[in-house]
C-alpha cells in the first residue's frame, strides 16, 4: 500500500501584514513566512501524520517550513521540488519576469537542487509539471511508501484531480490535509480514504483564511487570453 499525504502550507505572515509593493523587500510578498498561526498549524499537521518516509515540498518558504514541522516529528529527508511550485503570474511577480529574483535569499541554499519553475505559467505548463509530478510518485521505487507533500491551493486541487480523476472545488484551508492510497503498482489511479482537505486536528482556533480574496490573473499570452 502506498499513502501519500498532500496538505497545503500554514497560514501566512504577508496575509496579516498586507506589505505594500512599492519600498517592500520583494521576498515578503512572493516568499513570504509562516505566521505564529501557520507554524501552530503545520507542528499540529504534522503530530497527526507522525511517520513519513519522504517529504516533497514547494521551494516557497512557506512550503519549506510547513514541511520542516514534518521532518521535525517523522525524521524524513525534504527535498523540494519547483514542479510543485506557486504558480507564477506576472501579476505577483512583477517586471521583469523573474521567478526567483523575488525569493527569500536566506532560504537560496534549501532551493539548489529542485530544478528549475516553468515560467511564464499558462493552463498547459501547470498540467504539464503537474503530470510529470504524478508519473514521478508512480514510478518511485519502492513502491511501498509514505510520502507527505506540502504545496500550494492550485497545485494539490490539480494533483487530486490527475491523481483520482476527481474534479476538486474545495477552498483547501491552511494545513488541511487529504491522504491518497494506491494499493498495487498496476493501480493507475490513487483513491481519497478519509476527508479531502481534512482540518479535525486543527484546533477551533487554527482554522481561519484570509480576509482577503486572493485573485489569480495569469500571464497576459498563456491559454486563457
Amino acid at each position: 500500500m502506498q499513502s501519500i499525504i498532500l496538505i497545503r502550507h500554514g497560514y501566512l505572515q504577508s496575509w496579516d501584514d498586507r506589505p505594500k509593493g512599492r519600498g517592500t523587500p520583494p521576498h515578503l510578498r512572493i516568499d513570504p513566512a509562516l505566521a505564529e498561526l501557520g507554524k501552530r498549524q503545520a507542528a499540529l499537521s504534522a503530530a497527526r501524520i507522525a511517520t513519513a518516509d519522504a517529504v516533497l515540498c514547494s521551494p516557497f518558504r512557506s512550503c519549506l517550513e510547513t514541511a520542516d514541522a514534518f521532518a521535525a516529528t517523522t525524521k524524513a529527508t525534504v527535498t523540494a521540488d519547483w514542479k510543485l511550485g506557486e504558480i507564477l503570474i506576472s501579476s505577483v511577480l512583477g517586471i521583469p519576469y523573474s521567478p526567483t529574483m523575488g525569493m527569500d535569499p536566506d532560504w537560496t541554499e534549501r532551493r539548489v537542487g529542485a530544478g528549475k519553475p516553468s515560467h511564464p505559467e499558462s493552463d498547459r505548463t501547470v498540467q504539464e509539471r503537474v503530470a510529470k509530478t504524478v508519473n514521478e510518485l508512480k514510478a518511485r521505487k519502492p513502491f511501498a511508501g509514505r510520502l507527505v507533500i506540502v504545496s500550494h491551493d492550485t497545485i494539490l486541487k490539480a494533483l487530486v484531480a490527475a491523481m483520482t480523476g476527481r474534479t476538486v472545488t474545495l477552498d483547501w484551508h491552511p494545513c488541511g490535509l487529504a491522504t491518497l492510497v494506491r494499493a498495487k503498482p498496476v493501480d493507475r489511479q490513487w483513491r481519497v480514504t478519509g476527508l479531502l482537505g481534512d482540518v479535525s486536528h486543527l484546533g477551533a482556533d487554527d482554522r481561519c483564511e484570509p480576509a482577503e480574496d486572493i485573485v489569480v490573473k495569469y500571464h497576459p499570452n498563456d491559454s486563457r487570453s
